[in-house]
Parts: C-alpha cells; structure tokens; sequence
C-alpha cells in the first residue's frame, strides 16, 4: 500500500514535468513562428541594414519659367547631412558628437529623430557647408551611421520679386504628412508652401530615385547594389513676363501696395506684385525662428499677397461698376445730366463730392472723367442696392476669380440679405449712398478690380485669371451687356485719362483708358484732425491700352497713397511705359509730376 502511494507522487511529479515540458515546446515553437514569419520581415530587413545601405537620390523639382522661357525658379546642388538611427551603436553619444561637428543643438537633432520612419534616414542638416562637409569626412569612422547626400535645394534668382505669384518650398510639416496630397512622402521632404510652388506641388515634385550600397562591418561602401535614376519634375511655363515683372516690382519705388496686370483676352496674368514681399530663398532650409517671427509680427504684412487677399474699398474705381449697373437697369443714359454744387442732401444726410465748388452739370462722361460723386450719388438712389448688387457680382466682385493661386480672398459685395443675415438688421436706403461710390461695406481685391477693367477692354467678357500657360479650364463668361453700355464707360474710361483725374497715367504715344479711386482708411473727420500717413486713403488705378484693341488690363493699388491719381496712376504709367517699350526712349509724355491744377482735383 505505501508503494503504491509513493508511486502516486512519484506519477504526479513526472505529469507536472511532463506539462512543463510541453508549455515548454509550444512556448520555443511559438517564439520560433514569431521570429521566422510574423517578424520575418523585421530581422530580414536588419540584416539586409547590416550590409546594404538605401541612399535616397532626390529628384529635381520643376523649373518655373516666364513665357519666354526664361528661368524664375530653378535648383542648385547642395548637401544634406543623413542619421541612420538603427545602426548607431550609442545614440546619445552619436547625437552629441554629431552636434558638436555639425555646430548645431543636441535637441534640433532629437527633435528631427523623433519624426523619423523606420529603417529610414533622418535629414539632420540641409543645405550643409563645405567645412560641415569636411568636418564628417575626417570623422568618418567615428560616425559610420552618418551620411552626406547631394540633394538639389530650390532657388529664387528673382529674391523677392513675383514671391507672392511663384510661392516658396519647405520642410513637409506634420499636418501636411496626414493629408491625401501628400501620402507617400516623408519628413524632411520639401514641399510647396505657398504660390505655384503649392498650387502645382505634385506636378512639380517629380519621382525620386535611389541607390542600394553595399557597405562593410565599418558602415563604409564597399559596392552599388542598384541605382534608380531619379526623374525631373516637368517645367511649367508660366505667363508672367519677367521683364514687366521687373518694372512693376521698380514702379513702386518702396511703398506698400499691390499690383496686376492681365491679357483681357484671355485672362493670362502678365505680371503681378504685392509688396513688401520676402525672400523665399531664406525658407528653402527651414526658416530661422527669429526670422519666421518678425514677417508674421510685422505690421506691413509682406506675407500676405495683396493682389488676391487683399480686400480694400475700391473707392470711385467701383464707379464704373455703377455706371454699367445704370446704363443696362436705363437708369440713365450717356447723356443724362446731373448738376453737382460740390454736395447733395440725401435722406436728410449731406454727401459731399469730391470738389468742394463742384463740377457743375456732367453728363456721364464727364462724370467719370472728373470722378463726380454727386453724379453717382444720384445714380446710387435711384438704382437702389439690389440692382447695384447684382451687376457687382455679375462682374465678379464678392466671389473668387478662379485665379490658380491657393487661399483667395472674396472682397465683398453687400446687399440686403447679407446683412440681414449677418447682422440681423435690415438694409437702410442711405447706405446705398456710400456704396455707389465704392466705400461703406463694399470691398474688393486688386485681381478683381483688373478684371472688371479687362470687361470693358474686351469688350463685356469675364475672364478666369491664370498664371500657368494653358490652366484656366473655363471660356470667358459673356456678361450680356450691351455694346452701347460698353462704348459709353470707355469713352468715360478715356476721357479719365486724356484730361480727367488721372492725366498721370498719360502716355504720347499710346492711348490709356482708366479710372482713378480713393479708398477711405478713417473717417474723413478724423483724418482732418490727424493727418498722419496711416490715415491717408489708398491710392487706386485701373486701366487698359491701348484704348482701341486693347491687349493689357491693370489694377494699382497704392496704400496711403492720398489719391489714385496722385500715387497710382504714375505707377501704372511705368508699367505700361515699359510694356508698350516706350521706356526705352526716354519717360513718356504726361503731366507734372507736382501738385495737381485747380481744375483736376487729386483727390476722387
């Protein structure tokens, strides 16, 4: 009985032994399934890390040429520095002595590794000195995990100049790595940010390449394994024309404003420039924080793009809007007069006009060409804000033009509904007064107002502006306006020019059709009181030339700028004056340059 008991313990030892065993042999065989097929992948590509390195070859963006073909944007060989964090044998000391070489901070590096994809190279250093490069070089075997690669890095040769239109590049931010545009890309890719460079990021990028070396137990290559050739991203060809660019970007002289200039026969951007601008070539490595705070804390704004986020009063340029709106509504006629004794009294409200003594009786033509407030103050009442609304967003103000630019301001073209929706408040008879001559809430962008000026050298036609060759996907819009409604504004469009507010613009051998504007800034008391710059009103201008066949439309906007024939006008005269060559001969013919004749008031 006591061996029989014995054997009993004896039976459950070995059952106990027996199920170790087996937990034993299942663990061994599930960690051997775990390691030769679900990480298979994992260790296979450790090995192949261990003998083979993966060298990233970075295609070449697109070159932006103007539509001669000469070169706006282009790239240029650099160096850029490479961590492979999976072969380093000491992290933290590989990062401290790499930071000491490179002469940078220990936690830029963490910050970048922090971002990094698996078995991927991080970029620790773009656009890599001679003596950065020199310095890694001598420590080579001190650092095998470390690589230099040279990459092309994209170039401004313009500075400044168009950077608006043409946009930047930088480093792929972390939002943009979630986004369907940019899937497949890694950090530390360059991107487009803003412009074309944004617009046509895709188009632009091309198709990377790469080499696979085979590298020695130091990290040093021993052999290429395989080389695929990276593929250029296309040119894109652009309308811009660099050398009225040029004179556009010189015409301003300094001053603060915007300004575009259009083919109203197609919508083809010519040249456009919003300034002050920055340099995009200082964002092309990752701008320096310091840098990056005094553009975004600057109060003129130059990262803002002025032509087509910039929403200002149009001033008496809307007028032309209006004088439309009136002649298609027979509201008036070419002929119709009305008698202007320097003010007018409406709803109780006096409106003042923009010469104290007034101009006396004007038909439309000369309203327009003495810029009459009065005139349109009475145009206004009687066409009311749904009439004048209408005919505004039919010419394109409120809405985006369509412009191949990303983030476009709308302006805005008030009416009833919008404020009651808005505002809660109904639409009173008197703020029809102010909108008729371009103030109250009415407000535009400089691209807009161009485009209502290409409506009246095309003859009634809205164009999609473009700066690509061949992107608008849309015909010009036929807005429906007679040809009599035509005839009628550009005679007054003119006579703006020939003897009106804005003889500045005036050119001996080619005719210019414009119209002149001032935006209020601050009520007109208060800038009586505190004649100080910032108060001064904007400066506008829009035109075409020649008057017959036109093939150029333009807006100026001049900030403080006092008056659009004082300021904008003689800007838009340099622009044309080289568009038309006529600069190549001396200045061109127009008035002085001093203070305006007691008959041709400044101020519009």
């Amino acid at each position: 009985m006591r061996l029989y008991e014995d054997m009993r313990v004896v039976q459950q030892r070995l059952a106990v032994l027996q199920a170790v065993v087996v937990v034993l042999v299942v663990g061994l065989a599930v960690q051997f399934w775990i390691l030769q097929v679900v990480r298979a992948r994992h260790f296979r590509d450790l090995a192949e890390s261990n003998r083979s390195r993966l060298v990233r070859l970075a295609a070449p963006r697109g070159a932006l040429l103007d539509r001669n073909g000469k070169v706006l944007v282009e790239n240029r060989p650099s160096f850029t520095v490479l961590l492979d964090a999976e072969r380093a044998e000491g992290l933290d000391h590989t990062i401290a002595k790499l930071a000491g070489t490179l002469e940078m901070g220990e936690a830029q590096i963490r910050e970048r590794l922090a971002r990094r994809l698996p078995y991927r190279p991080v970029v620790v250093k773009s656009d890599a000195s001679l003596a950065d490069v020199s310095a890694l070089e001598t420590r080579r075997l001190e650092l095998p995990e470390v690589s230099v690669e040279v990459v092309p890095l994209r170039s401004y040769p313009l500075a400044s100049a168009a950077a608006h239109a043409l946009g930047r590049v930088g480093e792929i931010t972390e939002r943009q790595l979630q986004l369907a545009d940019f899937r497949g890309l890694a950090p530390g890719s360059l991107v487009g940010q803003a412009g074309l460079e944004s617009r046509y990021n895709r188009r632009l990028m091309g198709r990377d390449g790469y080499r696979r070396v085979i590298v020695d137990s130091r990290g040093l290559e021993v052999t290429e394994a395989e080389h695929q050739v990276p593929e250029d991203g296309p040119a894109l060809t652009l309308t811009i024309d660099a050398g009225l660019q040029a004179a556009m970007e010189d015409a301003f002289e300094g001053r603060a404003g915007a300004a575009v200039a259009l083919d109203p026969r197609t919508g083809e951007i010519l040249a456009m420039a919003s300034t002050p601008a920055y340099d995009p070539n200082e964002f092309t490595n990752g701008i320096e924080a310091s840098l990056w705070a005094s553009l975004a804390t600057d109060s003129r704004t130059p990262l803002m793009n002025r032509v087509i986020q910039g929403a200002y009063s149009p001033g008496s340029t809307f007028k032309l809007v209006a004088a439309t709106a009136a002649l298609e509504e027979g509201i008036v006629t070419p002929a119709t007069t009305f008698f202007c004794p320097g003010q007018t009294t409406i709803y109780g409200n006096v409106f003042h006009c923009s010469r104290a003594g007034g101009h006396g009786s004007l038909d439309l033509e000369g309203a327009l060409a003495q810029s009459c407030n009065v005139y349109f103050f009475n145009v206004g009442v009687r066409l009311e804000i749904q009439r004048l609304a209408k005919w505004g967003k039919r010419m394109g103000l409120g809405a985006p033009t369509g412009i191949d630019l990303p983030h476009e301001g709308t302006g805005l073209m008030p009416s009833p509904e919008w404020k009651m929706r808005l505002f809660k408040t109904p639409w009173y008879a008197g703020e029809t007064v102010s909108v008729s001559i371009g103030q109250g809430q009415v407000s535009a962008t400089p691209l807009q107002m161009a485009r209502v000026a290409a409506i009246f050298a095309n003859g009634g036609m809205l164009v999609r502006p473009h700066l690509v060759r061949g992107a608008a996907d849309s015909e010009p819009i036929a807005l429906g306006i007679k040809a009599s409604t035509i005839a009628a504004v550009r005679a007054g469009m003119r006579a703006v020019v020939a003897g009106g507010t804005g003889m500045r613009a005036r050119m001996q051998t080619v005719e210019v059709a414009g119209k002149t504007g001032s935006a209020q800034v601050v009520a007109k008391s208060r800038l009586e009181k505190s004649p100080t710059e910032e108060f001064q009103p904007h400066g506008w201008f829009v035109c075409f030339a020649p008057a017959e066949n036109p093939t150029i439309a333009m807006a100026v906007l001049v900030e403080h700028g006092r008056s659009g024939g004082e300021s904008a006008a003689p800007v838009a005269r340099r622009i044309l004056a080289h568009y038309f060559g006529v600069d190549k001969g001396g200045p061109p013919a127009g008035p002085p340059a001093g203070p305006p004749t007691p008959d041709r008031e400044a101020d519009d």
